[in-house]
């Protein structure tokens, strides 16, 4: 089956702005690119708020994407003769209009921009990640493409998506450190190279999680090896030990990071000597944003 036409589309009415085109997108050179998925949930405002602190704090800008579907299934989009401000597109630059308020009331210095693109949310937030430093979505109400993000199945964005992928869950303003899940892979040294670097963005520590699979005298030398990789460009950041007690499952390791700032999990599990091989729940239980790094998406 051949994927859809994606293409973006801009809204024209009489009485409110249209989103902004895709031609306004700042340069790579305004530094990095934070791509919220913009979806009709209550979690959404999240999300976008995480976006633009995010983007505000890297020195960054932050573009809305909205996945329009309806003209993949031959739906009228239009608006009813003669009733202002109705149908289905209406709809669709009316909600991409209040996540640009969101954001500039979060963050009101971070250059934003929107775009309203047909197509499946998937589709879309692939593409558009292909341009992106970081790429957010909601936690819920997203049906089958949640699903996707922490799927096992070689349509899963965490594992697709061209760079980071987070999920916005709980409560994206704490003060808390940035949790990582222990994982003894390239991609593992990856993800915790990648909480240096957002522990130094946040003004905060690193808190390494290893699971009860990883004998309990090896902690230190494990302990010791994470400070050592995020010294190598973060040497002011420090690192320390979640209670080792136990991260034996997803509920588990969602307990060691309350209060977190965020948790930092590879997208994908190798070995025995991990805490984070139960991720797809970790998205169900966390109250925390979720960090997926993707393999080389640091490169």
């Amino acid at each position: 089956m051949s994927t859809p036409e994606i293409r973006a589309t801009s809204s024209e009415t009489s009485e409110t702005p249209a989103p902004s085109a895709p031609n306004e997108i700042p340069a790579a050179s305004d530094g990095p690119l934070v791509v919220v998925g913009v979806a009709d949930t209550a979690e959404n405002d999240s999300a976008v708020r995480w976006g633009a602190e995010h983007a505000r704090r890297s020195g960054g800008r932050l573009h809305l994407v909205h996945a329009f579907v309806w003209p993949l299934m031959n739906v009228d989009v239009d608006p009813v003769p003669g009733i202002a401000g109705s149908g289905l597109r209406a709809g669709a630059e009316s909600l991409i209009r209040h996540a640009e308020e969101v954001a500039r009331a979060a963050s009101p210095e971070v250059p934003v921009t929107s775009e309203i693109i047909d197509g499946r949310a998937a589709d879309v937030l692939l593409q558009s990640s292909r341009r992106a430093d970081v790429l957010a979505v909601g936690s819920r109400g997203l049906g089958r493409f949640l699903a996707m993000v922490m799927g096992s199945t070689s349509l899963a964005l965490g594992r697709r998506a061209a760079c980071p992928v987070v999920v916005v869950r709980g409560d994206e303003a704490t003060d808390g450190p940035i949790g990582v899940a222990y994982e003894g892979s390239d991609l593992g040294a990856q993800a915790i190279r990648r909480a240096g670097e957002l522990a130094a963005l946040y003004g905060t520590h690193a808190a390494l999680v290893v699971g009860v699979a990883t004998p309990r005298d090896q902690n230190q030398r494990i302990l010791e090896s994470a400070r050592g990789l995020v010294a190598e460009t973060h040497p002011e950041v420090e690192v320390q030990l979640a209670d080792p007690t136990a991260a034996h499952d997803a509920r588990r390791l969602v307990e060691l990071t309350k209060g977190a700032r965020m948790l930092v999990v590879p997208a994908r599990t190798e070995g025995a000597a991990s805490a984070s091989s139960h991720t797809s729940s970790v998205v169900q239980y966390a109250q925390t944003p979720i960090w997926i790094e993707r393999a080389d998406a640091a490169e």
